[in-house]
């Protein structure tokens, strides 16, 4: 039979000295009747402080981690339209091309006008909606079509030509011309009513006279008026047709996708010719009305043969479809592309017309560059959530803990007295942490009613551990201090044995953890292409952390030598409260080691949040000036003399430079070549312009010494004796070259070199150069002022200018989209609710240590210590732990990005071109190292106020115990 021994009696049935045990009607027993239950309520009213903490840093925790997820989710649906919206226009939309097959028969001039052939628009219209589907119809904008002629001479009814300089003409019949324009004189092209004869340009051929609009710069440089009558001369077999003028428009918006698709629409536009060189050219457009009218009187088939059948065999026709960005969202991804897939197989759509007809877009590609951008932004955020987890978790244990050590007498007391371990458990976690469980839980019901969006399963696990962790870290401190109750260890073996044993642990600890911070960096490394692709890696996630962890390992360790150090220096001084303040500080142990983790881990996540947000605004500035060129750039037709004079004359403008831009370049040598963006300006005036910019450089343009080109280039190009530069149809030789690093500019998502040329050498060899673009240094308000000019025409006296981009309006452009606005706001949160656990971090350091320092104080007291003077001895105890570890985390937050640089790509955020670098960032180290002594300082104020009005009766017993 087996004797049961009841806690606190000996074998022989004689009470252990030093014990008390509890009877059944002992009020301060643990009663056999008093559940666990009833025994938490008790410890939750007896401790409510660190219970009110636990819950609500566990709530607000909780609600953070589903809060974020969820806004994600919606900014990844606001973030399709956003990439669409910022793509050209040519790639926004779905287009279709109709090209004729090359016309066999001869035209035949004819007096008999007919109708001509039927438009196929509508047509292949119902065919492309019945392809597309209902669901991705509803995604398209307004759509248009068009049919345009081949480049023709533009006369009078006599055949002279309107003006001498060799200008061409397109026919384009259009659709939805009135609702882009605004009518300067005259108004919108109707069907023809009447007709003419083409004597003396074509005897015998009589056509419908085609009413047509054309942009009022190209009717003045025409010198044409509403009313004139015109004739439109083809080249080649073709016979001629009649046009009248009907109106002339300005384009309501010329940035508006509506006029990419033909840029000689909003004016004379510079066309290369295939002969090489340019020439310039212009557009007339009729009504979608006219289609069989125009194609008639080009192609005429022969009376004979009778009416032609199918599409008109002399205008190409097109069909544009464009994306509304405000009705898209991430589920309509995947059915755009099987759209896409679906128009280059579909069998009904290539029998819409007797030619074949060819999809046009750039779809693909802005959905593949709007999905990099969703993986990146998780990437981004999973380091906040993985990071605020991490730190919650310190905290919420360290709380838990410090709650539990504050009622460690308690402990003893219930435990002598027989409660059962669960009892304990009951009454000191149940009291403690566990109202954090259900009020984490709580916390996110609001959330998930309040807040639009979504959250995976992930979400629910981080959110289930903020939630459990203080109570398995109640749980686990318990058990510690009631095994060390009932665990004799006094003897001097046993002491020996369990410093070892802790040794052990704490080596085979440390070690653990830099073996697993070093496999964290080195599984980023190897797995960033993966991860920056958007597989999710909690692992790669918590990186920064385990390496703060492991930094926090050293500080711990290294810690007492400095302070030990400050501590001999102190000796040397009068008064004792700064030398026993640092040498107790230098004697940090278990009871601060947690606290000190906790403020590396909080200090690393302040400084990564820090480092990333500067490394995204340099390099959203750097990008900015890298696509526009210059402060302020001013595009314009042509840029004289007099219009620079004019620019430099308004308020707030520095500088300008007269430049010749060109992106289509091409430095080529041998079979190499390399497309460049050819800037030609005054080299000296140019690098005084971008003096102080990320644009500035530091090379000059050497003298010419040849017959070609010197020119100063930016990296990455080709480079041989045979060097040419291809521009505008011509090719010219160069010289020599010098290379600039500074010379880096962005197109279409990209970064392409720059050739800058003097230029009035590239006008001498290229006759056709002119200037076309005003470089502009200003001020703030100056440079929106010329952004924000109603009618950008007005900058100038000629009145020829296009279009206003500023660098402040390009980076407006990129932060104002969905992703970096959720990365700005997630990080801005999240550096908030960091700084708040790192406060709390150092308060706790102080709770932990303040019995030892209010122990030392009543002694010291005895002593003669002044009134003032336990304030002092905290001060110098804490505050170099908390500089210390500050400063440590600081550092591992701001060398993290370059760390986990192989998954970052901060190119969404930025507006650049993809993978900019992750340098260090100095000024985030130091700023989160201040703000962490700054927290540091502000706990010490705190708890001196809280202790000064602190109850008598703590105090009396603070003594007692001393």
């Amino acid at each position: 039979m087996t004797t049961r021994h009841e806690p606190g009696r000996h074998e022989s049935g004689r009470h252990e000295p030093g014990r008390h045990v509890a009877s059944r009607h002992d009020p301060g027993g643990a009663s056999p009747g008093l559940g666990a239950r009833a025994l938490a309520w008790r410890g939750l009213l007896a401790g409510r402080a660190p219970a009110v903490v636990l819950a609500v840093l566990a709530a607000v925790t909780a609600a953070y981690l589903v809060v974020t997820p969820r806004v994600e989710s919606v900014a990844v649906d606001e973030a399709v339209g956003d990439a669409v919206a910022a793509a050209p226009a040519e790639a926004r939309e779905i287009g279709l091309r109709a090209v004729p097959a090359s016309l066999l028969d001869v035209p035949v001039p004819s007096t008999t006008p007919g109708p001509g052939p039927q438009p196929p628009f509508e047509r292949v219209d119902a065919t492309f909606r019945d392809v597309v589907g209902p669901e991705v119809q509803r995604l398209l904008g307004t759509p248009s079509w068009a049919a345009q002629s081949d480049s023709a001479t533009i006369a009078h009814p006599d055949g002279t030509p309107l003006n001498q300089d060799g200008s061409l003409a397109v026919v384009r019949v259009q659709s939805g011309l009135s609702s882009h324009v605004r009518w300067a004189a005259g108004g919108a092209p109707t069907a023809p009513t009447t007709t003419r004869s083409l004597a003396p340009v074509a005897r015998g051929h009589v056509t419908a006279v085609v009413p047509v609009a054309l942009a009022e710069s190209t009717a003045r440089a025409w010198h044409v008026e509403v009313g004139d009558a015109l004739t439109l001369v083809p080249q080649g077999r073709l016979t001629p047709l009649a046009l009248v003028v009907s109106g002339t428009f300005v384009a309501t918006d010329p940035s508006d996708g509506f006029w990419k698709a033909e840029p000689r629409m909003t004016g004379l536009a510079a066309i290369e010719a295939s002969q090489g060189g340019v020439i310039k050219e212009g557009a007339v457009v009729a009504d979608a009305a006219s289609y069989g009218a125009v194609s008639d009187g080009l192609s005429r088939p022969d009376p004979s043969t009778g009416q032609q059948a199918g599409e008109s065999p002399v205008l190409t026709s097109t069909w544009r479809y464009p994306l509304e960005a405000g009705r898209l969202v991430a589920a309509d991804v995947p059915r755009l592309r099987r759209v896409l897939v679906r128009l280059d197989t579909d069998t009904r759509l290539s029998s819409a017309t007797s030619t074949p007809l060819d999809v046009t877009t750039g779809l693909a590609s802005v959905l593949d560059g709007y999905e990099a951008s969703v993986a990146s932004v998780r990437v981004m955020t999973s380091f906040a959530t993985a990071g605020l987890t991490a730190l919650a978790a310190l905290v919420l244990a360290l709380t838990a803990v410090v709650a539990v050590a504050r009622r460690r007498a308690e402990v003893r007391l219930v435990r002598a007295r027989g409660a059962s371990l669960v009892q304990l458990l009951g009454q000191v976690v149940g009291g403690t942490a566990l109202p954090a469980l259900p009020l984490a839980l709580l916390a996110v019901v609001p959330v998930v009613l309040l807040v639009r969006g979504s959250q995976g399963s992930g979400t629910w696990v981080q959110v289930a551990l903020v939630a459990v962790v203080p109570a398995l870290a109640a749980a686990v401190a318990v058990l510690v201090r009631v095994r060390s109750l009932e665990h004799d260890d006094s003897g001097k073996e046993a002491v020996r044995r369990a410093r070892l044993v802790r040794t052990a642990r704490r080596v085979v600890a440390e070690l653990a953890v830099l073996a697993v911070a070093a496999a964290a960096v080195g599984t980023v490394r190897a797995r960033g292409g993966e991860i920056a692709a958007g597989r999710t890696d909690w692992y790669a996630a918590l990186t920064p952390v385990l390496v703060a962890v492991a930094a926090a390992l050293v500080v711990l360790r290294v810690l007492p030598v400095p302070v030990r150090a400050a501590a001999r220096v102190a000796s040397r001084r009068r008064g004792l409260v700064a030398f026993l303040g640092l040498a107790r500080a230098a004697r940090t142990g278990a009871t601060a080691a947690l606290p000190v983790l906790a403020v590396v881990v909080g200090a690393a996540v302040l400084a990564l949040f820090a480092a990333l947000t500067v490394t995204i605004g340099d390099q959203r500035e750097v990008s900015a000036f890298r696509a526009v060129g210059a402060e302020v750039r001013v595009d314009a037709v042509r840029v004289d003399a007099d219009d620079a004079e004019a620019l430099a004359s308004r308020p707030g403008v520095e500088s300008v430079v007269r430049a010749y831009v060109a992106p289509g370049a091409t430095l080529v040598s041998g079979r190499r070549a390399t497309p460049v963006v050819v800037v030609g300006a005054d080299p000296a005036e140019y690098a005084r312009l971008l003096g102080g910019t990320p644009l500035r450089m530091d090379t000059a343009v050497p003298a010419s010494t040849g017959d070609g080109l010197t020119l100063l280039v930016g990296p990455g190009t080709v480079t041989g004796d045979d060097l040419e530069l291809a521009l505008r149809g011509s090719r010219v030789p160069v010289d020599r070259v010098v290379v600039d690093p500074a010379l880096v500019r962005l197109g279409a998502g990209r970064e392409v070199p720059a050739v800058l040329a003097p230029l009035d050498r590239l006008t001498e060899l290229v006759p056709s150069v002119q200037p076309n673009t005003a470089l502009v240094a200003a001020d703030t308000s100056a440079a929106e002022a010329l952004r924000t000019l109603r009618d950008p025409a007005a900058a100038t006296p000629s009145g020829r200018v296009t279009g206003v981009d500023t660098v402040a309006a390009a980076e407006r452009r990129v932060s104002g989209r969905a992703l970096p606005s959720l990365v700005a706001g997630t990080y801005l949160a999240g550096a908030l609710l960091a700084g708040v656990l790192t406060l709390l971090a150092v308060v706790l350091l102080l709770v932990a240590t303040r019995p030892e320092r209010a122990a030392l104080v009543i002694r010291l007291r005895t002593m003669g210590l002044p009134h003032g003077g336990e304030r002092a001895l905290a001060w110098t105890e804490v505050l170099p732990v908390v500089a210390l570890a500050g400063l440590a985390g600081a550092v591992v937050g701001a060398v993290a990005p370059s760390l986990v640089a192989a998954a970052v790509d901060l190119a969404p955020f930025t507006g650049g071109a993809p993978r900019p670098p992750l340098p260090v960032v100095p000024p985030a180290a130091v700023g989160a190292g201040a703000l962490v002594i700054v927290l540091g300082a502000l706990a010490l104020v705190l708890d001196a106020a809280a202790a000064r009005r602190g109850r008598l009766a703590d105090h009396l017993r603070t003594g007692d115990t001393a």
